[in-house]
């Protein structure tokens, strides 16, 4: 299982990476493609029909190649993405897009400096608190954060802050 995640991971860091690649020659076409990312992604999530069409393994891959191709005709994605996707299907990988879409956001945040801090807590922390931890962060690591928060209910009380592997 774990050998089969790593492998999925690895392929997923390959594709975002040359999807970053093929728009680095121009920062105006990667926010295009980033943009459409996020928004192929929110559909993908909302529609389950779309997300089994990508996972299933049943679908014969000429078929999926054309059935992709003609719900590109339909949607507004620059050429790149809507190229990236073509690749994916071209290459029996469509099932890595939710993969490679983590993967391409952490490569962009890696790129442009932001460190993700993981802030555990037995309840929920205020807006004002999370702003405040996030400045006090940042000043200190001397780098853009992006917070995430985990409800444990588990710990006994405190906050766990996480920063890379460093708790």
């Amino acid at each position: 299982m774990s050998s089969t995640f790593t492998y999925k991971t690895e392929t997923a860091k390959r594709y975002a990476k040359a999807l970053i690649l093929s728009c680095s020659n121009n920062n105006l076409d990667l926010k295009k493609t980033k943009s459409d990312f996020d928004n192929f992604i929110k559909i993908y999530d909302k529609l389950d029909e779309l997300k089994l069409f990508f996972q299933t393994p049943l679908i014969n891959p000429l078929k999926k190649k054309k059935i992709l191709s003609e719900i590109l005709k339909k949607i507004d994605l620059c050429e790149n993405f809507s190229n990236f996707l073509a690749t994916l299907a071209n290459n029996g990988k469509l099932f890595l897009l939710k993969i490679i879409f983590i993967e391409f956001n952490n490569l962009l945040d890696e790129r442009n400096g932001v460190v993700e801090v993981t802030i555990t807590t037995i309840d929920s922390i205020e807006k004002t608190l999370q702003k405040k931890i996030q400045s006090s962060l940042e000043k200190t690591l001397n780098c853009k954060i992006k917070l995430k928060e985990i409800i444990d209910k588990s710990i006994i009380g405190g906050i766990i802050l996480k920063v890379n592997s460093i708790m």
